[in-house]
């Protein structure tokens, strides 16, 4: 390029200069984003994915949020709330003027549409179950009634939420996506175009959609109503899609772009951890903090047998992982992250020992061993720990035929084909920090994304006692004594907590977020 621009002579030099200068100079206003897979949703009733949450953020918010230092709920499109005594009641004010992007004003009807919309049946949310204990939840997914009892509209400002029971992690689960605030009109815009909110939201989040374009980029200018009027301070935003972790970040240290979507990728941590410059562009989690594991289809065999599944524990090299993750990782004892209040500080390290493991396996009838099929999605990093348990497994006699797949299609498997798996590699981001976002999608009978069926009545009574307590001393107790009865089960392969970062341009500061992990509207420049 650079002998081709001499060839051209000096005038078209002059030119190419002043055209890159006024380039350069509109930059400011871009906010530029690359994700390496595409986006499959921008529903925040349907998103549940690290990639599909921050980009539902884009276009909507919610009634709260965490406050910019991360310390507590605050207020959003309403401006005040309150909670009754008894934890059952909540009460919302909307915000004088508040307005979705289209320039309508958000009323308590808008609000109640919303939560219903969550828990229509067609929207097949797997998220709505962080509110079913909202009154008359249940009789509205099931039909009996026209509306949820529980959601009132009291006057032109406010709405209130009546639960069954106290939900005491409620008022953070109204901070992530499945409580921003959708209108009817959404659907119906998005229908007559001929497709979904999926593809054309439509919220009062910091920015209005422009034009989403599958697998290649989605853009969208700053919402003039948003209801912080000093914020967002970019124009526009460019979210570029399908570009592999490590082009990214070359991109973000050529100043090509300003964040990906993506953690910073295994391979490239090292390089820019120890680089003096480029590991203060190192932007650490706020939030989310999560469990790498692997599920066994507990309803087939031979992963019905607890023992079988504690000698496929034991048969991990969980300090191989921790190298694979160049270090980036601590070993799982149990589901519970150890940043989590409930977490069981007391659990024992799993230990590795093939021999215990061969032997547990020959008293469970499959001394000979036996070949299982293992489902991961092609990011590189996965692929090197499916890899490593792949051979830790071969060494007990236990044959894994690996399958790795584009990630939409490894989720498209797993939420709609479930029984058709018998092993998963996946992990989890814990939505809200509390223990119970463990059980209740991941392990709970019929939870959202138990994808190995796996079912306890003994550990659902725990969980239901344990979770009746309100936040306090002894609330984790009683989960930590859960987390023990749930390792001594085996429902998973127990493998590591992992430490994410994000990765930055020189130019911004973006702020991380406990609920929808990037906050959008504080981004400034440096």
């Amino acid at each position: 390029m650079r002998s081709r621009l001499l060839a051209l002579g000096f005038v078209f030099l002059v030119c190419l200069v002043l055209s890159i200068s006024m380039v350069s100079a509109q930059d400011p206003s871009v906010l530029r984003i690359l994700s390496y897979p595409d986006i499959r949703t921008a529903d925040p009733h349907v998103a549940y994915e690290t990639e599909t949450w921050p980009t539902a953020a884009l276009f909507y918010i919610g009634l709260v949020r965490w406050s910019d230092d991360n310390t507590e709920i605050v207020p959003a499109l309403a401006d005040e709330y309150s909670i009754s005594d008894d934890g059952l009641v909540y009460t919302f004010h909307l915000r004088d003027g508040v307005k979705f992007s289209n320039g309508r004003d958000i009323t308590p009807e808008d609000v109640k549409y919303s939560f219903e919309r969550m828990f229509r049946p067609e929207t097949t949310s797997p998220t709505a179950y962080m509110f079913e204990a909202i009154s008359g939840a249940a009789a509205f997914v099931d039909g009996s009634a026209d509306s949820i009892s529980g959601i009132q509209v009291v006057d032109d400002r406010t709405v209130t939420f009546t639960l069954d029971f106290p939900v005491w992690s409620l008022i953070q689960r109204f901070a992530l996506p499945p409580g921003f605030i959708v209108p009817p009109e959404a659907d119906e815009v998005a229908a007559a175009a001929g497709t979904t909110i999926a593809q054309m939201p439509l919220g009062a989040g910091p920015f209005a959609l422009e034009s989403w374009q599958s697998g290649v980029m989605i853009t969208g200018s700053r919402n003039p109503y948003y209801y912080l009027p000093d914020r967002p301070i970019f124009d526009r935003f460019e979210l570029e899609l399908g570009l592999e972790p490590s082009v990214g970040i070359l991109r973000m240290e050529a100043g090509e772009a300003d964040i990906a979507l993506d953690f910073v990728p295994n391979s490239e941590y090292p390089r820019i951890s120890t680089d003096p410059v480029l590991s203060e562009q190192l932007l650490p989690t706020a939030g989310f903090p999560n469990v790498d594991y692997m599920i066994f289809n507990t309803n087939i065999e031979p992963f019905n047998n607890v023992d079988v599944r504690h000698a496929m524990n034991l048969a991990i090299d969980h300090q191989r992982l921790v190298q694979i993750l160049n270090g980036r990782a601590v070993p799982s004892e149990g589901p519970i992250p150890p940043s989590v209040l409930g977490n069981n500080p007391d659990l024992p390290p799993l230990p590795y020992d093939p021999d215990a493991a061969r032997a547990l396996l020959a008293s469970a009838g499959y001394a000979d061993g036996f070949t299982a099929e293992l489902l991961t999605n092609n990011d590189p990093t996965n692929l090197s720990v499916a890899q490593a348990l792949t051979a830790d497994y071969a060494a007990i006699g236990i044959t894994i035929n690996l399958t790795s797949v584009d990630n939409s299609v490894f989720l498209d498997t797993v939420i709609n084909q479930p029984d058709s798996l018998q092993l998963v590699l996946t992990n989890w981001y814990l939505d809200y920090p509390d223990p119970s976002n463990i059980w209740e999608p991941l392990l709970a009978c019929g939870g959202s994304y138990n994808w190995g069926g796996y079912c306890n009545e003994d550990l659902e009574a725990q969980f239901a006692e344990a979770n009746a307590n309100p936040p306090g001393d002894a609330r984790w107790a009683a989960f930590n004594a859960f987390e023990a009865s749930i390792a001594a089960d085996y429902p998973w392969a127990f493998l590591v907590h992992q430490i994410n970062y994000y990765f930055t341009s020189t130019r911004v500061n973006i702020p991380t977020d406990p609920a929808i992990l990037l906050r959008w509207d504080a981004a400034s420049l440096k």
